[in-house]
Formats: C-alpha cells, structure tokens, sequence
C-alpha cells in the first residue's frame, strides 16, 4: 500500500480497493499452493492425508507475492519451487507458474518443514517454513 501524505490526491476508496486486489491475488497464490502441494503429496509421498496448519499457506502466499513485487512482470515472471523438509533432507514436491507465457525471472524455493507427529499415515507440518528467492535477470 503507498503512504498517505498531506498532498496526496489518494482516497480511501482507492486504498481499500489496492487492498482488497492484493488480497485477492494472495487468496488465488494460497490456492495454487495448496493444489501443489496437494498433488505433490499425493504423488511422491504414502501419505494418506496431510495437515497444514491454518494460516501457513496463507502467510507463505502474501511472502511469494512480496518477494515477487519489485521484480519485473510481479508474480507473472515468478517459478515457485515447493519442497518439503523432514530435517535431514528435502525433496521437491511440485512447482507452480503463474504465467507460463512469460519467462522465468525470479526463482523461489519455498520449503515446507515436516513436523514428526505420531502419526504414520498423515504429513503433519509445521507452521513455520523457508523461502529463498533467486533472480535470473
């Protein structure tokens, strides 16, 4: 959101309305990340459910649309790499491009931490993960 001065010709309106876009955008990232991971679950893992705490995807959403904001083409030039830790090691579980029309400028690895609950058929994971950003250009 950009600051607000004296001078400033922006409403309120105007400031609820960038928000409520970026919002959105970060409801549609959460999505996609969640299909990922899904998938990426469901294909590489014997798991028969996993767990993802409540707002994990939602705060690893708003951090890829951060990383991806002051890189040329935004999100539309970003690859987002999604792995899962289990401590020892990670394993790549899916990857996500919001617009393959356009060249890969930014890279962002964004690992998910296993968490070792008791249970053997479903992926717990903790709420915390990492995320690196590589820019190509």
């Amino acid at each position: 959101m950009p600051p607000v001065s004296r001078n400033s010709r922006l409403s309120l309106s105007s400031i609820r309305e960038e928000e409520d876009a970026e919002s959105a955008e970060a409801k549609l990232v959460m999505r996609k990340l969640n299909s990922v991971l899904y998938r990426g679950v469901e294909r590489y893992l014997t798991y028969d459910a996993f767990l993802v705490p409540r707002n994990t995807l939602h705060r690893a959403a708003h951090d890829v649309l951060r990383q991806c904001s002051d890189r040329p083409h935004g999100l539309h030039s970003a690859l987002v790499e999604l792995y899962l830790s289990d401590g020892h090691s990670s394993k790549r579980l899916a990857q996500m491009v919001a617009d393959p029309r356009q060249e890969v400028k930014t890279v962002i690895k964004l690992t998910l931490h296993q968490d070792h609950a008791s249970d053997p058929t479903t992926l717990h994971l903790q709420s915390s993960y990492t995320m690196e950003r590589h820019c190509l250009q």
